[in-house]
């Protein structure tokens, strides 16, 4: 058996639970919150003065891009505002506030406790290369936003890679991964999801042992959350300066309806964020999870596999996805100290995530398009993959070594910013455009920030040329 095949799936016999939290790889149709909108105004327009003319009010904001969680007047529906609205100048766009409703996808989260043996020792570890990965990086001086339930603060073995996050459920910075006693989902059954944002953080960690964790706590502790909060979570990722976001959520709401998402991905990615993304559980026909079906590969979106070289049965596929990685008997941490076992295309995304941060830890060109070309070019392709999967599963299974070697064997050249592989004066051009448009691809000096001494950095780095 191949070192790059994933894991093997064993018989399920125990009662089966939601894979994936949050917006969650819901059913295929969640539904908007009732009596809530999303609007986005105009720069320097007073939402005071636009509540004041409609007889909305604020529940929250996102203040600093001009976006705000409004409550419509009762009675009034989406069509009556749009209707109100038509033609205001301090109105860009609104939308509805999507959430979950039935979890969705015939796979289990978390099943079984482990030790910590289980967990180092677990088959991914050697079916993604990561001893050989880990001769390369091991992600020091990267940070991994882990946009879930929360992280154990007090795990053995995360606590000294933690780094201070925010609680946009609670609106504290109370970021542990405990029970509340919600019962969103209205199952019976509170605080499903307890042990989520751990696991995740747990499978990052053992792929990128040095990279620091920021948990930010956007699903509540049974599995629900908007996509307004998944919206605000990914803005502050991006005001911390994080290098990767991982997002084991998901939904099922029209791409054209959550683009509150959208835009918060596209910032991301101007920002050289790579946010990466599960593709879903809801099977190969299943609907299309946002934000990981967002056209042209805004994110990274991980489908899952298993040890056996097969695509999983539960995985949503498609031409967005970019890559698959171990989704069926992986094993994390877990709350109050513990392991567990788990499948889900969520954890799938976590090996993904660790492999960004291993990457973003060497070399020049951490743009999440590269980031996510290194990955896919590198995967081992599927043996006897079905005709019908071809073009549907990205380019094969995750292999961390792999796609570290192909990050570290393409030259730099970051002066290149029309990235056709030659120095030329287009590429001042190409500069211009991306300082005035935000993009951190004119951040030639590499400290997170845009300013004129980039303009220097990049003189000096169009004069040194490609290496």
């Amino acid at each position: 058996m191949s070192t790059r095949e994933c894991l093997t799936r064993h018989t399920l016999n125990a009662t089966v639970l939601i894979a994936l939290a949050g917006i969650a790889h819901a059913d295929p149709n969640d539904e908007p919150v009732s009596g809530q909108i999303i609007a986005e105004l105009v720069p320097g327009a007073s939402v005071n003065t636009f509540n004041g003319r409609y007889g909305t009010s604020t529940l929250d904001s996102i203040a600093s891009r001009n976006i705000y969680l409004l409550s419509l007047p009762e009675g009034m529906t989406r069509d009556e505002f749009e209707i109100l609205t038509f033609g205001d100048l301090d109105l860009d766009h609104f939308e509805l506030n999507f959430s979950a409703t039935d979890p969705g996808g015939d796979t289990r989260s978390f099943y079984g406790g482990r030790s910590t043996n289980d967990y180092r020792g677990q088959a991914a570890a050697s079916a993604l290369n990561l001893p050989q990965a880990h001769s390369i990086s091991t992600g020091s001086g990267v940070t991994v936003a882990v946009i879930d339930t929360g992280v154990d603060a007090d795990h053995v073995a995360l606590v000294s890679n933690l780094v201070q996050g925010w609680n946009f459920v609670t609106n504290t910075g109370q970021t542990d991964d405990v029970p509340r006693g919600v019962d969103s989902s209205g199952n019976g059954n509170p605080d499903e999801f307890v042990g989520h944002g751990t696991m995740i953080a747990g499978m990052i960690h053992l792929v990128a042992p040095d990279a620091q964790i920021m948990p930010i706590v956007a699903l509540d502790s049974d599995g629900r959350t908007t996509s307004f909060t998944v919206a605000k979570a990914i803005y502050y990722a991006i005001d911390k300066r994080v290098n990767v976001i991982n997002l084991s959520l998901g939904t099922s709401a029209p791409d054209e309806d959550v683009l509150v998402l959208r835009d918060a991905v596209d910032e991301a990615r101007r920002h050289w964020i790579t946010v990466v993304a599960s593709a879903g559980n809801l099977g190969h026909t299943g609907n299309d999870q946002y934000p990981a079906a967002f056209q042209e590969n805004r994110s990274l979106a991980v489908g899952a596999c298993d040890w056996q070289d097969q695509v999983a049965d539960f995985t949503n596929i498609g031409d967005h996805v970019i890559v698959t990685a171990p989704g069926i008997d992986t094993i994390g941490t877990f709350v109050d100290g513990g392991y567990q076992i788990g499948e889900g295309t969520s954890f799938s995304t976590a090996w993904v995530s660790g492999t960004a941060a291993l990457i973003n830890a060497v070399g020049w060109d951490h743009s999440p398009r590269k980031v996510a070309r290194h990955i896919e070019r590198s995967a081992a392709p599927f043996n006897n993959l079905p005709l019908h999967l071809e073009g549907l599963v990205g380019g094969g299974v995750l292999d961390a070594h792999g796609a570290l070697l192909e990050h570290t064997e393409e030259p730099p050249c970051p002066a290149d910013m029309n990235d056709d592989d030659m120095l030329s004066p287009t590429d001042f051009t190409a500069w211009v455009i991306a300082y005035q448009d935000g993009d951190f691809s004119a951040d030639q000096n590499r400290d997170r920030y845009l300013t004129p001494s980039d303009f220097t950095a990049w003189i000096t780095n169009f004069n040194i040329g490609c290496q």
